[in-house]
């Protein structure tokens, strides 16, 4: 009973922070067209009218919840990690190259290193941040900041210079093998398995977040660094190892975007889900089980919203300002908090 109403004081704030966005843009969807019921009933249920538009949601939803997944790790160490993107993108790029340059390799061992390459090419982006905090003081934000538009640029490069497919539109590269290719999640052919991983990553998440000495050492580390390693906690290095499981996700989202959904590097396929897997994490009260359903609540959103610019008038840029505005219901309720305490 105890663990119940834990479970319930913990979602209690982001869902009522949910149900008052989605009231006020409600409102605002009234003032903007005369079909409010039918722009509001495809923006939360037209991802479910059809396989299809369902394997769609769910293809969304992946890459917003590994990324989320990860960034709870950085903010439980007390990290604000806002290199999402960055650490995506250098994982979906690396897979790529990876899998484009060794194409003749057998699958069984092409798919390991492509999906290892991916997750050590976040991770790495990661380091840099955690290693800079600890050891130089260097503030987190302004590095991620500017290592996501180095890596965005540095893409940009090499999927229009390098591994570009000449024979297709835009800045696409070549196809990695098919043959590596994640399978579609059985019973909804458009989706792909990948989403599978988001779930046992958020169960495996939470156990070592909550049940292990490792997780219990790096919540220390986030809470005050200086008293962690007063009573004996290696707190930088929790810090480090924070930051590098919270790129290992993102670049690990960005090996199976490519080998599940896109089987090519695209230099716009990120809607950035790096920002918006950082408004899932926060909103997920810095869980990871809680980061798995946010980022399915904002792959609805996002989904949705193209449906509804579809079948009414209504903007799909309405979602971003529910987006800013579920943000700052949240922050005002966390600084609220504070005030009381």
């Amino acid at each position: 009973m105890t663990a119940f109403n834990d479970f319930l004081r913990a979602v209690r704030a982001p869902l009522g922070a949910i149900t008052l966005t989605l009231l006020l843009g409600f409102l605002l969807v009234m003032m903007i067209t005369d079909q409010p019921v039918l722009a509001y009933r495809d923006l939360l249920l037209a991802n479910f009218d059809s396989w299809s538009n369902f394997g769609l949601f769910l293809n969304r939803a992946m890459p917003l919840a590994l990324i989320a997944i990860g960034i709870t790790f950085a903010f439980r160490a007390g990290v604000f990690n806002v290199g999402g993107e960055g650490q995506l993108f250098a994982g979906a790029i690396t897979t790529t190259m990876l899998g484009v340059a060794l194409a003749g390799l057998p699958p069984v061992l092409l798919f390991p290193i492509v999906i290892i390459g991916g997750i050590a090419a976040g991770a790495f982006l990661g380091w840099i941040p955690g290693v800079l905090k600890v050891k130089l003081g260097v503030d987190e934000v302004v590095v991620t900041l500017m290592l996501n538009t180095i890596v965005l640029l540095f893409t940009s490069y090499l999927v229009n210079q390098v591994i570009r497919d000449t024979a297709a539109y835009g800045a696409v590269s070549q196809l990695v093998p098919k043959e590596i290719w994640l399978p579609s999640l059985p019973g909804v052919p458009k989706a792909s398995s990948g989403i599978l991983a988001a779930v046992v990553l958020a169960v495996v998440s939470w156990v070592v977040l909550f049940r292990t000495k490792w997780g219990a050492e790096l919540r220390a580390a986030g809470t005050n660094l200086r008293y962690a390693e007063a009573i004996g906690i290696a707190a930088g290095r929790r810090v480090i190892g924070a930051m590098l499981v919270a790129g290992g996700c993102a670049g690990l989202a960005g090996a199976l975007y490519v080998l599940g959904i896109g089987h090519r590097f695209e230099q716009n396929f990120s809607p950035d889900y790096g920002l918006v897997a950082l408004t899932c994490a926060l909103l997920a009260r810095i869980h990871p089980i809680g980061a798995l359903f946010t980022a399915l609540f904002y792959a609805l959103m996002l989904n949705g919203a193209a449906y509804m610019q579809i079948s009414t008038d209504v903007p799909r840029s309405l979602v971003d300002l529910l987006t800013g505005l579920l943000v700052l219901l949240m922050t005002a309720r966390v600084v609220i908090s504070r005030r009381k305490a």
